[in-house]
Protein backbone atom coordinates (compact mmCIF):
# COMPACT_ATOMS: atom_id res chain seq x y z
CA UNK A 1 0.00 0.00 0.00
CA UNK A 2 2.80 2.43 1.20
CA UNK A 3 4.75 1.66 -2.15
CA UNK A 4 1.50 2.48 -4.26
CA UNK A 5 0.74 5.37 -2.55
CA UNK A 6 4.17 6.96 -3.24
CA UNK A 7 4.19 5.96 -7.01
CA UNK A 8 1.04 7.84 -7.35
CA UNK A 9 2.68 10.51 -5.48
CA UNK A 10 5.73 10.40 -8.00
CA UNK A 11 3.94 10.31 -10.87
CA UNK A 12 1.51 13.67 -9.88
CA UNK A 13 4.46 15.46 -8.49
CA UNK A 14 6.11 14.52 -11.97
CA UNK A 15 3.07 15.30 -13.85
CA UNK A 16 2.63 18.89 -11.91
CA UNK A 17 6.11 19.70 -12.82
CA UNK A 18 5.89 19.25 -16.22
CA UNK A 19 2.40 21.22 -16.22
CA UNK A 20 3.71 24.43 -14.63
CA UNK A 21 3.00 27.23 -16.06
CA UNK A 22 5.85 30.69 -16.06
CA UNK A 23 5.14 33.01 -13.72
CA UNK A 24 5.69 37.08 -13.55
CA UNK A 25 9.30 38.15 -12.46
CA UNK A 26 8.15 39.46 -9.22
CA UNK A 27 7.93 35.49 -8.15
CA UNK A 28 9.98 33.81 -10.51
CA UNK A 29 13.04 31.92 -9.34
CA UNK A 30 16.19 33.58 -10.59
CA UNK A 31 18.27 32.99 -13.62
CA UNK A 32 15.54 30.60 -14.85
CA UNK A 33 16.43 31.14 -18.64
CA UNK A 34 19.97 30.31 -18.69
CA UNK A 35 22.02 28.06 -20.21
CA UNK A 36 23.86 27.79 -16.98
CA UNK A 37 20.60 26.70 -14.98
CA UNK A 38 19.41 24.11 -17.20
CA UNK A 39 22.36 22.90 -17.74
CA UNK A 40 22.92 22.47 -13.82
CA UNK A 41 21.99 19.32 -12.01
CA UNK A 42 20.29 20.01 -8.64
CA UNK A 43 21.71 19.81 -5.29
CA UNK A 44 21.02 16.99 -2.75
CA UNK A 45 22.87 17.86 0.42
CA UNK A 46 25.85 19.26 -1.60
CA UNK A 47 26.35 16.52 -3.40
CA UNK A 48 24.93 17.24 -7.44
CA UNK A 49 22.03 14.39 -8.21
CA UNK A 50 24.03 13.25 -11.73
CA UNK A 51 25.85 10.53 -13.74
CA UNK A 52 25.37 7.04 -13.82
CA UNK A 53 24.28 5.02 -10.18
CA UNK A 54 27.53 3.61 -10.33
CA UNK A 55 29.56 7.18 -10.06
CA UNK A 56 26.66 9.03 -7.89
CA UNK A 57 27.00 5.97 -5.55
CA UNK A 58 30.82 6.25 -5.06
CA UNK A 59 30.31 10.52 -4.99
CA UNK A 60 27.12 9.60 -1.76
CA UNK A 61 30.03 7.31 0.08
CA UNK A 62 32.87 9.34 -0.36
CA UNK A 63 30.13 11.93 1.34
CA UNK A 64 29.63 9.55 4.82
CA UNK A 65 26.47 7.32 3.15
CA UNK A 66 26.55 4.04 3.59
CA UNK A 67 25.21 1.77 0.74
CA UNK A 68 22.49 -0.25 2.40
CA UNK A 69 21.24 -2.22 -0.53
CA UNK A 70 20.53 -2.56 -4.12
CA UNK A 71 16.88 -2.20 -5.53
CA UNK A 72 17.44 -4.05 -8.78
CA UNK A 73 13.60 -4.59 -9.33
CA UNK A 74 13.11 -1.03 -8.37
CA UNK A 75 16.09 0.77 -10.15
CA UNK A 76 17.16 1.85 -7.18
CA UNK A 77 20.09 1.94 -4.64
CA UNK A 78 19.66 2.47 -0.49
CA UNK A 79 21.69 4.50 1.29
CA UNK A 80 21.91 5.40 4.90
CA UNK A 81 23.35 8.70 6.02
CA UNK A 82 22.65 12.04 7.73
CA UNK A 83 19.87 14.59 6.44
CA UNK A 84 19.25 17.52 8.01
CA UNK A 85 21.01 16.25 11.60
CA UNK A 86 18.86 13.46 11.11
CA UNK A 87 19.89 9.79 10.79
CA UNK A 88 17.47 8.42 7.55
CA UNK A 89 17.80 6.33 4.86
CA UNK A 90 17.93 7.76 0.98
CA UNK A 91 16.22 6.25 -1.96
CA UNK A 92 18.52 7.04 -5.51
CA UNK A 93 16.35 6.30 -8.25
CA UNK A 94 18.09 5.56 -11.86
CA UNK A 95 16.59 4.76 -14.96
CA UNK A 96 16.55 0.63 -16.13
CA UNK A 97 18.47 0.96 -19.56
CA UNK A 98 21.52 4.34 -19.12
CA UNK A 99 21.52 4.14 -15.38
CA UNK A 100 20.93 7.72 -14.98
CA UNK A 101 20.18 8.98 -11.61
CA UNK A 102 17.21 10.81 -11.78
CA UNK A 103 14.94 11.29 -8.64
CA UNK A 104 16.31 10.99 -4.49
CA UNK A 105 14.13 10.21 -1.81
CA UNK A 106 14.26 10.93 2.25
CA UNK A 107 11.75 10.00 4.72
CA UNK A 108 13.46 11.22 8.04
CA UNK A 109 12.42 9.72 11.22
CA UNK A 110 11.51 11.58 14.52
CA UNK A 111 11.97 14.80 12.41
CA UNK A 112 10.20 18.22 13.88
CA UNK A 113 8.32 18.81 10.51
CA UNK A 114 8.81 22.65 11.36
CA UNK A 115 12.21 22.78 12.09
CA UNK A 116 13.19 20.19 8.60
CA UNK A 117 10.51 23.10 6.48
CA UNK A 118 12.54 25.62 8.10
CA UNK A 119 16.33 23.96 6.91
CA UNK A 120 14.53 23.47 3.24
CA UNK A 121 13.10 26.82 3.13
CA UNK A 122 17.34 28.06 3.87
CA UNK A 123 18.50 25.70 1.16
CA UNK A 124 15.95 26.04 -1.96
CA UNK A 125 14.45 29.56 -1.25
CA UNK A 126 11.35 31.28 0.12
CA UNK A 127 9.16 30.90 -3.42
CA UNK A 128 7.50 27.16 -2.85
CA UNK A 129 4.03 25.95 -3.05
CA UNK A 130 2.02 25.21 -0.02
CA UNK A 131 -0.60 22.26 -1.38
CA UNK A 132 -2.86 20.00 0.72
CA UNK A 133 0.30 17.16 -0.12
CA UNK A 134 2.71 19.21 1.21
CA UNK A 135 5.38 21.76 0.03
CA UNK A 136 6.81 22.19 -3.82
CA UNK A 137 9.72 24.11 -5.04
CA UNK A 138 10.02 24.08 -9.03
CA UNK A 139 13.48 25.32 -9.56
CA UNK A 140 15.26 25.66 -13.01
CA UNK A 141 17.33 22.76 -12.63
CA UNK A 142 14.40 20.54 -11.04
CA UNK A 143 11.84 20.08 -7.90
CA UNK A 144 12.04 19.76 -4.62
CA UNK A 145 8.82 18.40 -3.23
CA UNK A 146 8.08 17.77 1.04
CA UNK A 147 5.46 15.47 1.07
CA UNK A 148 3.55 15.39 5.19
CA UNK A 149 0.99 13.03 4.05
CA UNK A 150 -1.34 12.48 7.29
CA UNK A 151 -0.29 8.65 8.80
CA UNK A 152 2.82 8.14 6.99
CA UNK A 153 6.01 9.67 7.56
CA UNK A 154 7.30 12.59 5.88
CA UNK A 155 8.56 12.60 2.49
CA UNK A 156 11.35 14.50 0.84
CA UNK A 157 11.77 14.22 -3.05
CA UNK A 158 14.74 15.58 -4.53
CA UNK A 159 13.93 15.31 -8.79
CA UNK A 160 16.86 16.10 -11.22
CA UNK A 161 15.34 18.34 -14.55
CA UNK A 162 18.18 16.80 -16.78
CA UNK A 163 18.21 13.28 -14.90
CA UNK A 164 13.84 13.26 -15.38
CA UNK A 165 14.49 14.35 -19.16
CA UNK A 166 17.00 11.16 -19.80
CA UNK A 167 14.50 8.66 -17.81
CA UNK A 168 11.25 10.52 -19.61
CA UNK A 169 13.09 9.95 -23.43
CA UNK A 170 14.40 6.35 -22.51
CA UNK A 171 10.63 5.13 -21.40
CA UNK A 172 9.26 7.14 -23.68
CA UNK A 173 10.95 6.09 -26.75
CA UNK A 174 9.72 2.82 -28.55
CA UNK A 175 12.27 -0.37 -28.15
CA UNK A 176 13.64 -2.58 -30.25
CA UNK A 177 13.02 -6.10 -30.24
Amino acid sequence: MRHILFTLVMVFASASMMAQEPTDNATATPDTTSTKAATEHILFEGIEVKGDIYEFAAVMQKNRFTLSKRLGNENAYIFKGTVCGQSCYVQASYSKHTRTVYRIMVQPKNVDLNAYLDSLRVRYGEPYDETERGYEWMLPNGAVMFFTPEGYDPTLVIMDAIGVAAYKEENDRPRMR
